[in-house]
């Protein structure tokens, strides 16, 4: 689509001239670069753009500011925002704006650009060509242009509903049912793959009058849909007008599909792509929910779940034990003179040892017990239906692994060891109080001399100690 206007908002000047000349002399395309907000409203009042490239944070009005200017008076310009890693709410609310998309400054590549302007311009190439087609079915019959606009009222209304903090399952069933709403269709359905956990899911319809075989060859099509290299048209026609679509947004694959006996207009296969183009705004913003769920409660360094998730986790498993009698374990820990492995072999290094001390206590736990960094180079594990007894020999045997781990197996003056403190719940124990005895018996540990498990008592666990029989761990010999 070479000629078309393109609005360039950036006060980076090497990106700005960059991006220019690419757009212009490489693309064919009228661009008018700005540097600043008041310069962008200024050019906007001058002239219509088929789109706007807008940097997030500009000097005078933002981009979001503009985004809202451009949505209120020339809905159809399409909108691509820039954003740095920390813009992701930001970037949640251009979405909602109707933002096309956004790009990450630090991961922007040419070919990517190049390929979210085409599809950007596609779309409101796409969306200008159904207007016109509307108005003039309206020149020629009163209810067909009514029923149109019945139509484009749902569009804006899943464009609308897609763009809230939505679950997967109310994504993949709101989508089904307002297509089934909106076309008159035999079948219909849609599957969502992805690594999330609530993935995969499936939502189908169907008419009563048709048989089973023919739902069973569509699912089955469908499903062949969402292989990593499926067929561009399936082989097979459950019905003989037939629509397929697949989509991948963020390792999530979106594969849908629809028929009747009767022929689809051009009008239905286009109002049925724009549906699936706004599913795909709906799968973008429920990843980027997910990864700022994700980043509230997981730590950056380690990826295990930080301390205010630690607090609000603890408080539950208290309850819990409390409500079934069951024994409740709290392990604290540290690394032996952090610091000075710092300071002597960088931090850097620091951080590694950090990530592999985490990945150990990790390794030896079970799904069911948490663990969280505490602070700095400190460690809590929360172990539920462990009595402290068993909790010190999982501790030992953590201590012991992390003494003999491939970190100290190399020749260097500065060995990695951790201080545990064990700590049991008894009923007279608030949560406050469980932390303090855990803390204080880790405080004992390190007068002890480092590199050991203090328990209740101020008495270091021996060297070597056998499990308890029947208990959720056993100790296997380390090799």
């Amino acid at each position: 689509m070479a000629g078309e206007k393109i609005l360039l908002a950036d006060d980076d000047h090497q990106l700005r001239e960059t991006l220019q000349e690419f757009l212009a002399g490489q693309e064919g395309y009228m661009v008018t670069a700005v540097t600043d907000g008041h310069e962008a409203m200024a050019a906007l009042q001058q002239q219509e753009f088929a789109l706007a490239l807008l940097d997030l944070m500009l000097p005078g009005p933002s981009g979001l500011e503009i985004l809202s200017h451009l949505k209120t008076h020339t809905p159809d310009t399409e909108v691509i925002l820039f954003t740095g890693h920390a813009g992701l709410e930001s970037a949640i609310q251009a979405l909602r704006l109707g933002a096309y998309d956004y790009l990450l400054k630090a991961d922007l590549r040419l070919a990517d650009l190049q390929t979210l302007v085409a599809r950007a311009l596609e779309r409101r190439h796409l969306a200008l060509e159904n207007r016109e087609l509307v108005e003039n079915i309206s020149k020629a019959q009163r209810e067909l242009v009514n029923r149109r606009a019945r139509e484009l009222t749902q569009v804006r209304q899943i464009a609308e509903t897609l763009a809230g903090p939505l679950t997967w399952d109310q994504l993949v069933r709101g989508l089904v049912n307002l297509i089934w709403d909106s076309l008159p269709l035999e079948l219909l359905g849609l599957q969502l793959q992805g690594p999330e956990a609530e993935l995969p899911l499936s939502a189908f319809r169907r008419r009563p009058d048709v048989p089973d075989a023919t739902y069973q060859t569509f699912q089955d099509l469908l499903q062949g849909q969402l292989a990593p290299d499926p067929p561009a048209s399936p082989a097979g026609t459950p019905l003989p007008a037939m629509l397929w679509e697949r989509l991948e947004v963020d390792n999530v694959t979106l594969a849908a599909g629809a028929g009747r006996h009767e022929p689809l207009t051009p009008e239905e296969v286009e109002l049925f792509r724009i549906f699936i183009l706004q599913g795909e705004a709906g799968i973008k913003n429920l990843v980027l929910f997910d990864q700022v769920k994700s980043m509230a409660i997981r730590d950056a360094l380690t990826g295990l779940y930080n301390y205010g998730y630690f607090k609000e986790a603890l408080h539950y498993e208290v309850e819990k034990s409390r409500r079934y009698k069951a024994p409740l374990s709290l392990l604290f820990l540290d690394i032996d003179d952090f610091k000075r492995i710092n300071d002597t072999l960088g931090h850097l290094k620091g951080d590694k040892i950090l990530r592999q001390v985490g990945a150990i206590l990790k390794k030896g736990i079970r799904q069911a017990d948490l663990l969280c960094r505490y602070g700095g180079d400190e460690f809590v594990m929360l172990l539920s239906q462990t009595p402290p007894e068993q909790a010190m020999v999982l501790a030992e045997r953590l201590r012991q692994r992390i003494a003999q781990s491939s970190m100290n197996r190399l020749e260097q003056a500065l060995k990695v060891t951790v201080s545990i403190g064990v700590a049991g719940l008894r009923p007279e124990m608030s949560t406050d109080d469980l932390v303090k005895e855990a803390d204080d018996a880790h405080y004992r540990a390190k007068q002890a001399g480092k590199n050991r498990v203090a328990g209740p008592e101020p008495s270091p666990l021996p060297e070597k100690t056998a499990a308890p029989p029947g208990g959720p761990y056993t100790v296997f010999p380390l090799k």
